[in-house]
């Protein structure tokens, strides 16, 4: 399972899983995110959530297209969530039927915090997402059978960010 993002200096491309990674600081993302809020209002969430969970759902099925245990796959899933900057996940609660995913640190809730201080609702929707995707992907599940709801969030006050993951 080792796969490894790959630099092409050529054309100054990283790519894992035969797609294409793009970096943004926090600054850029909680933007975004909010931006996208402001438009599509109560929507937004939804949209940031599912659109995540398919991204990572998609990378993820590319990179295990070999059998391998379902706890190596979410060992690999963490530390590319780590390594692309958006935290660092715990994973001990979750199983093949769900569970939660709690953030030690998180890129968003940081992000936000530090540009419009605290939340009056959790704002890790991309976190949310990505777990949603991955526990899909390790599980060979179709995406709309895992929902993941954020229960607590750092920028919302909580101790942590954890996020809930059940499968339907």
């Amino acid at each position: 399972m080792g796969h490894e993002p790959s630099f092409d200096p050529d054309r100054n491309l990283l790519t894992l899983a035969e797609r294409r990674l793009v970096f943004h600081c926090h600054h850029y993302n909680v933007f975004l995110q909010r931006s996208i809020e402001d438009a599509l209002g109560e929507d937004a969430l939804d949209v940031q959530v599912s659109a995540a969970a398919e991204s990572a759902r998609e990378m993820l099925q590319r990179l295990w297209s070999s059998p391998s245990p379902f706890e190596a796959r979410l060992t690999q899933a963490a530390a590319i969530f780590g390594q692309n900057g958006f935290g660092k996940a715990e994973l001990s609660e979750l199983h093949a039927g769900g569970g939660r995913v709690r953030l030690a640190t998180s890129h968003y809730a940081t992000g936000w915090q530090s540009r419009w201080g605290r939340s009056a609702r959790p704002v890790c929707h991309f976190a949310t997402g990505f777990w949603a995707g991955a526990l899909a992907a390790a599980t060979g599940l179709a995406p709309e059978r895992v929902r993941a709801v954020e229960e607590t969030c750092a920028a919302a006050g909580g101790e942590t960010c954890c996020i809930r993951l059940e499968v339907r």
